[in-house]
């Protein structure tokens, strides 16, 4: 009788260990499991809004740096709104590229104008609201809003050139515009795109 009741302690004190083994390893599991929950929906809301966030240019228009007869254009202004779905995108983090055959240029956000106006430095790109949202901020462009890009390029951009502008922000897609300059440029303000 000795030895059945040895032999059942025995078995118990295993089937006590494999028990407290399954209870970590379900716990090491489950702990896993939630971490690796959390991260995939972090990176889900992160892709999400990389893809789904961005500009869309409506028109650009250049104007005539000196007059009617230098046929060159060195100002644009640029009408843009964020894309449906997309979540507001701050301007600070935003830069813009102009690609000619000669030059590239890079430029940051510069400030609001208070007014429409071509008036820009070399330096930064400034924007207008032409239309506020619901959400309205200063150097923001959110939902409802509707803003001009407005640019100075240093090399004026002559008749019959290659211009491709790109509206870079730092989360969400980037924003490219390409188009030619017209072959007769004639008038002081000159709608560039789409044509």
């Amino acid at each position: 009788m000795k030895k059945h009741g040895m032999m059942g302690i025995g078995a118990l004190i295993i089937f006590i260990a494999l028990i407290l083994v399954a209870a970590i390893a379900a716990a090491v599991l489950i702990t896993t499991g939630g971490s690796l929950q959390q991260k995939a929906l972090v990176t889900g809301v992160q892709t999400e809004e990389g893809v789904t966030s961005g500009i869309e240019v409506t028109n650009v228009i250049g104007s005539d740096a000196a007059d009617a007869t230098s046929h060159r254009i060195g100002d644009f202004k640029m009408m843009m709104r964020v894309k449906s779905g997309s979540s507001g995108l701050n301007m600070n983090n935003t830069i813009l590229t102009i690609d000619t055959d000669d030059a590239s240029n890079t430029r940051t956000y510069g400030g609001v104008l208070p007014t429409d106006s071509t008036t820009a430095s070399t330096q930064n790109f400034m924007v207008y609201y032409v239309q506020y949202g619901p959400n309205y901020q200063p150097g923001y462009l959110n939902r409802g809003d509707t803003i001009n890009m407005v640019f100075h390029v240093e090399n004026e951009i002559t008749e019959n050139q290659q211009v491709r502008l790109k509206i870079i922000p730092r989360v969400g897609q980037y924003t490219q515009v390409d188009f030619f300059t017209p072959d007769s440029m004639t008038q002081q303000n000159i709608n560039l795109w789409p044509n």
